[in-house]
């Protein structure tokens, strides 16, 4: 609230409270009646009403009149509130008028701006924000004018003013510019603070006479000259300009100064030329002050200690000569020291192999004192949290003679003096200062227990948990303070938590703000802080976790607004909506093996280089409440066999159609907790053709999905679908061509379906460790609108355990099953009992078995003599693979695939699976979430499916993510 409508608001309640005094004596007035005015017309928002304190059928009291002011403030909207009392024939009437701010949510300029309104608003942006709060429109102007006159417009002219709008209360900032005439730079002097007869501009920047000014141009000009003398030597370089407005345009004055020419040179031991600049950083920071050569003074020795030289000295020497200034780093690295031994004494509570390893030094290491050091601290460590709290160490040095007279290195015996002392129990555990908690509440909190050996990262975790859990039973200030007596021979110790518990605040308003299109039903909901609750720092956290979760706010902030005089204190949610409207574009070319006919009309594999772009434009918080809408669009620039044939039985000729042929649009509406449950409702619509091995299918779906999150882990979902497929394109002869797929060339569908799901996986593109497991079955029944009926079942697992071999080391482990039964059916005097083609399995391709093209699995049932898949009712698929880090971005695989597809689930044989095994490589790419993917597998049992065609040995896969 701004200063003018606070005192005002201030003066509104002595004058109100000077009416009330005069009736001190008497009973309170009733108030019969409470409105809340806004412009003329009364509010009914509960946002608002819900703060007013001040209840109809209750005494007036200032208290409730002062809270509710405190509440209406924590909005935030408002610029001024007044409270007027008006007497009724059975009581009085209480009215609280507001008065809303005007928020700028726009700038807009008129006039003749000269300059481009996007570079105005990226200056406006900049300082003040998106939008410049409507008190500063002083400043904004004086920022344009500078900014103008910066760019060569000295007599522009600006004003502002706020245009208010209403329903919702908003403002644009109206920014009247005349720009005036633009001036030309009229004069270039050049002022060099250093000159002397040896010291002169050479090679001036480049500003001249003539051109239109414009600051941003002319410092960048000085740049590039402080650049240039820079790497010529002059690191101290620096330049700046002036300028005055006369009548015959920009008199500019350039300040320059060059500074001596600075070398740095290196003498005594070497330092490797790729370390120096990051050692003495002279010409990045392009400065020669004297803390910047002690630092490299500093770094340098540091360097040499850190690989062994512990003796190392560099001196420097400065030489000045007119002009000139000269740095010489004299190092001097001493002898490398080498540890010989390393020697563990007086240890008994631990062996030396479990001291020597927490030391982390070895023999053949170089001798580093911070490297001793921090192993030191990790052995007394592992000591105090044994319980020994009297442990000392003292590292002994002893330095061996030279067994050569030339040698380069000495070589350490370092040995570890441990006294242990004795080892500390818990004797007792005290708790005091608990009143409202119970004693047996707070000893269940404690790790800390008579008993135990005592260890000081426990007391600290205890206090830690006890102030915890009083801060989310709303204790906001308590303190808890723990103290340990140790007995005289330091076996025993006796541990107090001092508690402090102080007030109990709790939740007396929830106060929202920010949410202009969301409804504060949304916010409400995810809210675990409910008036009358405790105010508790985890149900703070959880609250603000669960609305960023929503995807509506940029930003989310809970906090508490304090009241010293109450213990009641509101809760201030404010939020930050990000913008409705998403737009996506992608794009990007795809390598695969897929097959294709030969002039024979066989199948054969070929790589296809396909381009592809996507499209999405989508829409959030629909209503005000977090539903969305979703368009998505892909296309790709595909080839199709087209297939000639002769009255429909022999193939004849095959031409190659390249377009567009593979394109997919899919529309979801998403409503969240539908019918106020946990579950969310999902509707799609989808168009969809794609180009396959053995045919080619276009496909109309719609659908309708319940699901839910029943835990962190564990979800489900229902679904409701109904869809048309037509084939076309079919590479089959009339033997070959399963009987569904003749009699229904184009099949509709209606079926039910369920899935089950457990994902633990912490990074669903490249998984570390976690488990994914997913079971879906589809019914289709023709009492339900399908044409043929079916069962089928799916059943998937991934494991990505990591393994103790390196950084990132990671044993990916999946498996697939399927299982599908056709319901019989008569149609045309046949019995027809199989899945059609769009619901059957499939297998072979980058992310299934890798030694097999897409779809190429299968054996001779499921396999044309032509080399075409038919597609399964059974299906399987085992993977492992290893994957191993290379260097940062690049990682590298090896695997086994092993799988297969059968013509119906009686088939289904785990001993007829079919191998390959390969190995690969995953490239992460800056802007790319997923990593490149490039895979080579290998056929470990190749077949001649094809009369006299053996299939192909390899197969390489290029796509993006993981396998699986």
């Amino acid at each position: 609230m701004r200063r003018p409508a606070l005192l005002l608001a201030l003066l509104c309640l002595l004058s109100f409270a000077s009416v009330s005094a005069a009736q001190a004596v008497a009973t309170p007035p009733l108030v019969t009646d409470v409105r809340v005015e806004q412009e003329g017309r009364v509010i009914t928002d509960p946002a608002v009403t819900s703060l007013i304190e001040t209840k109809p059928g209750q005494p007036l009291a200032m208290r409730d009149i002062r809270e509710t002011f405190t509440h209406l403030t924590s909005l935030a909207r408002y610029d001024d509130i007044r409270v007027y009392r008006e007497d009724l024939s059975n009581g009085i009437r209480i009215r609280y008028v507001l008065f809303p701010a005007h928020p700028v949510d726009r700038v807009e300029f008129r006039g003749t701006t000269g300059l481009s309104e996007d570079d105005l608003k990226r200056v406006i942006r900049d300082r003040f924000g998106a939008a410049p709060p409507a008190q500063r429109q002083d400043a904004v102007v004086m920022l344009l004018r500078d900014t103008y006159r910066d760019r060569g417009y000295p007599s522009a002219m600006i004003e502002a003013h706020i245009e208010p709008t209403h329903n919702p209360d908003r403002a644009t900032m109206v920014l009247q510019v005349t720009a005036g005439p633009r001036v030309n730079i009229s004069n270039v002097r050049i002022d060099q603070s250093d000159q002397t007869p040896a010291n002169v501009v050479v090679g001036a920047p480049d500003v001249r006479v003539g051109q239109p000014y414009d600051a941003v141009r002319v410092d960048q000009a000085l740049d590039e000259y402080s650049k240039t003398m820079r790497e010529k030597g002059y690191l101290e370089a620096r330049s700046s300009h002036t300028v005055a407005f006369t009548p015959a345009g920009a008199d500019v004055t350039l300040i320059v100064s060059r500074g001596p020419q600075v070398a740095i040179a290196f003498t005594g031991d070497p330092i490797p030329a790729a370390d120096r600049d990051r050692l003495v950083p002279i010409r990045t920071e392009a400065s020669v002050s004297q803390d910047l050569l002690e630092d490299a003074q500093n770094a340098i020795k540091e360097y040499f200690h850190a690989r062994g030289y512990r003796d190392a000295a560099v001196e420097l020497t400065p030489v000045e000569k007119p002009g000139q200034l000269t740095l010489t780093f004299n190092v001097r690295k001493g002898p490398k020291y080498v540890v010989n031994t390393v020697a563990v004494t007086g240890a008994t509570a631990f062996n030396e192999l479990e001291v020597t390893n927490a030391l982390r030094v070895k023999k053949g290491d170089p001798l580093v004192q911070t490297d001793v050091d921090s192993g030191v601290s990790a052995i007394r460590s592992l000591y105090r949290n044994a319980g020994y709290t009297k442990t000392d160490i003292m590292p002994v040095v002893t330095v061996l003679p030279n067994q050569q007279s030339e040698d380069v290195e000495r070589r350490v015996d370092l040995t570890l003096p441990i006294v242990e002392g004795p080892r500390t129990s818990v004797r007792m555990v005290t708790i005091t200062g608990n009143t409202t908690v119970p004693e047996g509440d707070l000893q269940k909190l404690l790790r800390t227990q008579p008993g135990n050996t005592y260890v000081e990262v426990g007391v600290v975790a205890d206090r830690d948990n006890l102030a915890t859990e009083y801060r989310n039973r709303g204790y906001r200030t308590v303190s808890v303070q723990p103290s340990v007596k140790l007995s005289d021979d330091a076996t025993q110790a006796d541990v107090t938590y001092a508690i402090s518990e102080g007030p109990r605040i709790i939740v007396d308003h929830i106060i929202i703000t920010g949410n202009d299109r969301t409804s504060q039903r949304t916010i409400e909901r995810e809210l675990t802080l409910h008036p009358g609750d405790p105010m508790g720092d985890d149900a703070i956290i959880e609250s603000q976790q669960r609305l960023s979760a929503l995807g509506l706010f940029r930003q989310v902030r809970i906090t508490e607004l304090p009241d010293e005089a109450d213990a009641r204190h509101d809760l201030l949610v404010r939020v930050e909506e990000s913008p409705p409207n998403t737009i996506a574009v992608g794009g990007g070319l795809e390598l695969s093996s897929r097959l294709r006919s030969s002039e024979e009309g066989t199948a054969e594999e070929r790589y296809e280089f396909v381009p592809r772009a996507s499209f999405e434009v989508g829409r959030r918080n629909l209503w005000g409440k977090n539903r969305s809408i979703d368009l998505f669009t892909r296309v790709a620039l595909r080839s199709r066999d087209l297939v000639l044939t002769s009255g429909g039985l022999s193939l004849q000729e095959q031409q190659s159609s390249l377009g567009f042929n593979e394109y997919r649009a899919f529309a979801t509406y998403r409503e969240p907790r539908i019918l106020g449950t946990r579950a969310d409702l999902l509707l799609t619509a989808i168009l969809d053709q794609a180009v396959r091995s053995s045919f080619n299918f276009n496909r109309k779906e719609a659908r309708a999905e319940i699901g839910t999150q029943a835990s962190e882990k564990y979800s489900f979902s229902g679904r409701y679908s109904y869809e048309t497929t037509r084939l076309f394109d079919e590479h089959f002869t009339e033997d070959e061509e399963p009987l569904i797929d003749r009699l229904f060339p184009q099949v509709r569908l209606s079926k039910w379906s369920g899935t089950l799901i457990r994902n633990s996986r912490r990074d669903i593109s490249d998984p570390v460790g976690g488990t994914f497991v997913t079971a879906t079955t589809d019914v289709a029944m023709r009492a339900i609108g399908s044409e043929v009926g079916f069962v089928k079942t799916f059943v998937e697992g991934y494991a990505y355990p990591q393994l103790p071999f390196g950084p990132r080391t990671i044993l990916a482990l999946g498996a697939r099953l399927g299982v599908a039964h056709g319901f019989p059916r008569l149609k045309d005097g046949e019995i027809v009992q199989d899945l059609p083609v769009s619901e059957r399995f499939f297998a072979g391709g980058d992310t299934s078995v890798r030694g097999f093209s897409l779809d190429r699995l299968g054996n001779r049932d499921t396999i044309t003599t032509s080399g075409f898949p038919t597609g399964g009712n059974a299906m399987a698929v085992f993977n492992t693979e290893l994957r191993f880090k290379v260097t940062g971005s690049v990682q590298g695989v090896t695997f086994v695939d092993v799988g297969n597809v059968y013509a119906r689930a009686s088939d289904f044989d785990l001993t007829d699976m079919r191998p390959a095994a390969g190995f690969g490589v995953r490239v992460k790419a800056p802007l790319i979430t997923a990593p490149l993917r490039v895979d080579m597998g290998f056929n470990l049992d190749r077949r001649e499916l094809v009369p006299g065609r053996l299939e192909k040995g390899y197969v390489v896969h290029v796509s993006l993510g993981q396998a699986f």
